[in-house]
Protein backbone atom coordinates (compact mmCIF):
# COMPACT_ATOMS: atom_id res chain seq x y z
CA UNK A 1 0.00 0.00 0.00
CA UNK A 2 1.16 3.51 -0.84
CA UNK A 3 -0.18 6.52 1.03
CA UNK A 4 -0.22 10.06 -0.35
CA UNK A 5 0.15 12.76 2.31
CA UNK A 6 1.53 15.41 0.00
CA UNK A 7 -1.74 17.25 -0.65
CA UNK A 8 -3.39 16.46 2.69
CA UNK A 9 -4.24 19.75 4.42
CA UNK A 10 -3.83 18.41 7.95
CA UNK A 11 -0.36 17.08 7.10
CA UNK A 12 0.65 20.31 5.35
CA UNK A 13 -0.54 22.39 8.30
CA UNK A 14 1.83 20.47 10.56
CA UNK A 15 4.64 20.29 8.03
CA UNK A 16 4.68 24.04 7.37
CA UNK A 17 3.57 25.45 10.69
CA UNK A 18 7.09 26.88 10.74
CA UNK A 19 10.16 26.51 8.53
CA UNK A 20 12.09 24.03 10.71
CA UNK A 21 11.58 20.96 8.48
CA UNK A 22 11.98 22.94 5.28
CA UNK A 23 15.29 24.33 6.51
CA UNK A 24 16.56 20.78 7.15
CA UNK A 25 15.95 19.89 3.50
CA UNK A 26 17.48 23.09 2.17
CA UNK A 27 20.51 22.73 4.43
CA UNK A 28 20.97 19.14 3.26
CA UNK A 29 21.32 20.34 -0.32
CA UNK A 30 23.73 23.08 0.71
CA UNK A 31 26.00 20.68 2.61
CA UNK A 32 25.84 17.55 0.49
CA UNK A 33 24.91 18.72 -3.01
CA UNK A 34 27.39 17.70 -5.69
CA UNK A 35 26.53 20.66 -7.95
CA UNK A 36 27.97 23.72 -6.21
CA UNK A 37 25.97 26.13 -8.37
CA UNK A 38 22.93 26.87 -6.16
CA UNK A 39 19.53 26.19 -7.64
CA UNK A 40 17.84 29.39 -6.45
CA UNK A 41 19.84 32.06 -8.35
CA UNK A 42 19.77 29.81 -11.42
CA UNK A 43 15.94 29.76 -11.28
CA UNK A 44 15.85 33.54 -10.91
CA UNK A 45 18.07 33.91 -13.98
CA UNK A 46 15.53 31.89 -15.99
CA UNK A 47 12.82 34.39 -15.05
CA UNK A 48 14.72 37.13 -16.92
CA UNK A 49 13.08 39.78 -14.78
CA UNK A 50 13.12 43.27 -16.28
CA UNK A 51 13.23 46.58 -14.44
CA UNK A 52 9.77 47.41 -13.13
CA UNK A 53 8.33 43.91 -13.56
CA UNK A 54 5.75 42.66 -11.08
CA UNK A 55 6.37 39.05 -10.01
CA UNK A 56 4.06 36.63 -8.21
CA UNK A 57 5.71 33.92 -6.09
CA UNK A 58 3.14 31.11 -5.72
CA UNK A 59 3.81 28.91 -2.71
CA UNK A 60 6.58 31.23 -1.60
CA UNK A 61 7.39 29.65 1.75
CA UNK A 62 9.46 32.15 3.71
CA UNK A 63 10.89 33.65 0.52
CA UNK A 64 14.35 33.47 2.09
CA UNK A 65 15.97 31.39 -0.63
CA UNK A 66 14.70 33.14 -3.77
CA UNK A 67 13.74 36.71 -2.86
CA UNK A 68 17.30 37.93 -2.07
CA UNK A 69 18.14 37.25 -5.74
CA UNK A 70 15.23 39.42 -6.92
CA UNK A 71 16.67 42.84 -6.21
CA UNK A 72 14.84 45.81 -7.71
CA UNK A 73 11.87 43.57 -8.45
CA UNK A 74 8.33 44.07 -7.18
CA UNK A 75 7.35 40.74 -5.63
CA UNK A 76 4.06 39.56 -4.16
CA UNK A 77 4.25 36.28 -2.24
CA UNK A 78 1.38 33.90 -1.58
CA UNK A 79 1.28 30.74 0.50
CA UNK A 80 -1.39 28.75 2.32
CA UNK A 81 0.72 28.62 5.49
CA UNK A 82 0.66 31.59 7.83
CA UNK A 83 3.73 30.11 9.51
CA UNK A 84 5.67 30.50 6.28
CA UNK A 85 4.29 33.94 5.44
CA UNK A 86 5.24 35.29 8.86
CA UNK A 87 8.86 35.29 7.66
CA UNK A 88 8.21 36.98 4.29
CA UNK A 89 9.41 40.57 4.00
CA UNK A 90 7.66 41.29 0.69
CA UNK A 91 3.92 42.04 0.25
CA UNK A 92 2.15 38.74 0.95
CA UNK A 93 -1.22 37.03 1.05
CA UNK A 94 -2.54 33.77 2.46
CA UNK A 95 -4.16 32.19 -0.59
CA UNK A 96 -4.75 28.97 -2.52
CA UNK A 97 -2.85 28.41 -5.77
CA UNK A 98 -6.05 27.14 -7.39
CA UNK A 99 -7.95 30.35 -6.53
CA UNK A 100 -5.54 33.28 -6.83
CA UNK A 101 -6.96 36.51 -5.36
CA UNK A 102 -5.91 38.70 -8.29
CA UNK A 103 -7.44 40.04 -11.46
CA UNK A 104 -6.59 38.86 -14.96
CA UNK A 105 -3.23 39.65 -16.60
CA UNK A 106 -1.67 41.39 -13.59
CA UNK A 107 1.85 39.91 -13.39
CA UNK A 108 4.83 40.15 -15.74
CA UNK A 109 6.54 37.14 -14.18
CA UNK A 110 5.37 34.24 -12.03
CA UNK A 111 7.33 31.51 -10.27
CA UNK A 112 6.25 28.41 -8.38
CA UNK A 113 9.12 26.47 -6.81
CA UNK A 114 8.80 22.87 -5.66
CA UNK A 115 5.19 23.34 -4.62
CA UNK A 116 2.72 22.03 -7.21
CA UNK A 117 2.87 18.49 -5.80
CA UNK A 118 1.08 19.88 -2.71
CA UNK A 119 -1.92 21.11 -4.76
CA UNK A 120 -4.91 18.74 -5.04
CA UNK A 121 -5.98 20.14 -8.45
CA UNK A 122 -2.80 21.00 -10.32
CA UNK A 123 -4.64 21.75 -13.58
CA UNK A 124 -6.75 24.39 -11.82
CA UNK A 125 -3.62 25.94 -10.30
CA UNK A 126 -1.90 26.09 -13.70
CA UNK A 127 -4.97 27.74 -15.24
CA UNK A 128 -4.97 30.33 -12.47
CA UNK A 129 -1.29 31.05 -13.08
CA UNK A 130 -2.02 31.53 -16.77
CA UNK A 131 -4.97 33.81 -16.00
CA UNK A 132 -3.03 36.26 -13.81
CA UNK A 133 0.04 36.49 -16.11
CA UNK A 134 0.15 39.17 -18.75
CA UNK A 135 0.60 38.41 -22.46
CA UNK A 136 4.33 38.44 -23.11
CA UNK A 137 4.99 37.30 -19.56
CA UNK A 138 6.89 34.29 -18.36
CA UNK A 139 6.07 31.53 -15.87
CA UNK A 140 8.79 29.38 -14.26
CA UNK A 141 7.82 26.19 -12.42
CA UNK A 142 10.52 24.33 -10.50
CA UNK A 143 10.28 20.55 -9.97
CA UNK A 144 12.41 17.45 -9.56
CA UNK A 145 13.31 15.18 -12.45
CA UNK A 146 11.32 11.94 -12.62
CA UNK A 147 12.91 9.04 -10.78
CA UNK A 148 15.09 11.25 -8.60
CA UNK A 149 16.55 9.70 -5.45
CA UNK A 150 15.43 6.28 -6.67
CA UNK A 151 18.23 4.39 -4.91
CA UNK A 152 17.55 6.07 -1.55
CA UNK A 153 13.80 5.55 -1.74
CA UNK A 154 14.31 1.86 -2.54
CA UNK A 155 16.21 1.54 0.75
CA UNK A 156 13.61 3.65 2.55
CA UNK A 157 10.67 1.63 1.21
CA UNK A 158 12.32 -1.65 2.20
CA UNK A 159 12.96 -0.41 5.75
CA UNK A 160 9.38 0.79 6.08
CA UNK A 161 8.01 -2.52 4.84
CA UNK A 162 10.21 -4.45 7.27
CA UNK A 163 8.64 -2.73 10.31
CA UNK A 164 5.09 -2.69 8.92
CA UNK A 165 4.85 0.94 7.79
CA UNK A 166 3.15 1.75 4.47
CA UNK A 167 5.08 3.15 1.56
CA UNK A 168 4.74 6.92 1.16
CA UNK A 169 4.39 8.64 -2.20
CA UNK A 170 7.37 10.78 -3.22
CA UNK A 171 7.04 14.33 -4.50
CA UNK A 172 8.39 13.25 -7.88
CA UNK A 173 5.60 10.72 -8.28
CA UNK A 174 2.98 13.39 -7.71
CA UNK A 175 4.52 16.07 -9.95
CA UNK A 176 7.85 16.18 -11.76
CA UNK A 177 9.54 17.40 -14.92
CA UNK A 178 8.02 14.33 -16.55
CA UNK A 179 4.59 16.01 -16.41
CA UNK A 180 5.29 18.19 -19.42
CA UNK A 181 1.97 17.27 -21.09
CA UNK A 182 0.07 18.61 -18.09
CA UNK A 183 1.98 21.89 -18.16
CA UNK A 184 1.70 22.26 -21.93
CA UNK A 185 -2.06 21.71 -21.75
CA UNK A 186 -2.16 25.20 -20.18
CA UNK A 187 1.14 26.69 -21.40
CA UNK A 188 1.81 25.28 -24.90
CA UNK A 189 5.03 27.30 -25.31
CA UNK A 190 6.95 25.50 -22.57
CA UNK A 191 10.53 24.26 -22.52
CA UNK A 192 12.47 22.36 -19.84
CA UNK A 193 15.76 23.53 -18.34
CA UNK A 194 17.78 21.04 -16.26
CA UNK A 195 19.87 21.52 -13.12
CA UNK A 196 21.83 18.31 -12.60
CA UNK A 197 22.75 17.36 -9.07
CA UNK A 198 23.26 14.54 -6.58
CA UNK A 199 23.45 14.36 -2.80
CA UNK A 200 26.62 12.67 -1.53
CA UNK A 201 26.33 11.50 2.07
CA UNK A 202 29.40 10.48 4.13
CA UNK A 203 27.28 8.97 6.92
CA UNK A 204 23.73 7.85 7.58
CA UNK A 205 22.85 10.60 10.09
CA UNK A 206 22.11 13.41 7.58
CA UNK A 207 20.13 10.98 5.42
CA UNK A 208 17.88 10.15 8.36
CA UNK A 209 17.48 13.83 9.23
CA UNK A 210 16.47 14.56 5.64
CA UNK A 211 13.87 11.79 5.55
CA UNK A 212 12.58 12.60 9.04
CA UNK A 213 11.71 16.11 7.85
CA UNK A 214 9.14 14.71 5.39
CA UNK A 215 6.10 12.43 5.72
CA UNK A 216 7.93 10.17 8.19
CA UNK A 217 7.35 12.91 10.76
CA UNK A 218 3.76 11.64 11.11
CA UNK A 219 4.65 7.97 11.63
CA UNK A 220 4.06 6.38 15.06
CA UNK A 221 7.24 7.19 17.04
CA UNK A 222 8.11 3.60 17.99
CA UNK A 223 7.75 2.27 14.46
CA UNK A 224 9.59 5.28 13.07
CA UNK A 225 12.53 4.67 15.41
CA UNK A 226 12.72 0.99 14.40
CA UNK A 227 12.45 1.88 10.73
CA UNK A 228 15.27 4.44 10.92
CA UNK A 229 17.49 2.02 12.84
CA UNK A 230 16.99 -0.54 10.08
CA UNK A 231 17.62 2.04 7.38
CA UNK A 232 20.77 3.33 9.08
CA UNK A 233 22.30 -0.15 9.08
CA UNK A 234 21.64 -0.53 5.35
CA UNK A 235 23.07 2.89 4.53
CA UNK A 236 26.12 2.38 6.75
CA UNK A 237 26.86 -0.89 4.94
CA UNK A 238 26.81 0.92 1.58
CA UNK A 239 29.05 3.72 2.87
CA UNK A 240 31.50 1.19 4.35
CA UNK A 241 31.70 -0.47 0.93
CA UNK A 242 31.65 2.60 -1.37
CA UNK A 243 32.93 5.43 0.81
CA UNK A 244 29.69 7.43 0.49
CA UNK A 245 26.04 7.13 -0.49
CA UNK A 246 25.51 9.05 -3.73
CA UNK A 247 21.87 9.87 -4.44
CA UNK A 248 21.15 11.35 -7.92
CA UNK A 249 18.65 14.20 -7.59
CA UNK A 250 18.31 16.29 -10.72
CA UNK A 251 15.86 19.19 -10.76
CA UNK A 252 14.89 21.81 -13.27
CA UNK A 253 12.26 24.20 -14.50
CA UNK A 254 9.37 24.41 -16.88
CA UNK A 255 9.85 27.79 -18.56
CA UNK A 256 6.59 28.92 -20.16
CA UNK A 257 6.06 31.94 -22.39
CA UNK A 258 2.58 33.47 -22.24
CA UNK A 259 1.27 34.59 -25.65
Amino acid sequence: MTIDRLADRAYLSRQYADDERLRVRIRTHELYGENKRPLQPWVVELLEVRAGDLLLDVGSGTGRDYHPHLRNTRVIAIDRSLGMLAEVERPRACADAAALPFGDAIFDRLMCNHMLYHVPDMSAALREMRRVTRPGGRVVLTANAPGGMRNLFALYDAAREQVGLPRVMTVGERFSLGDVDLVRSVFPATRIEMHQNALVFPSSAPVLDYLASGPASTDPPELRARMFATLAMRIDAIIARDGALRVPKDAGCFVAEVP
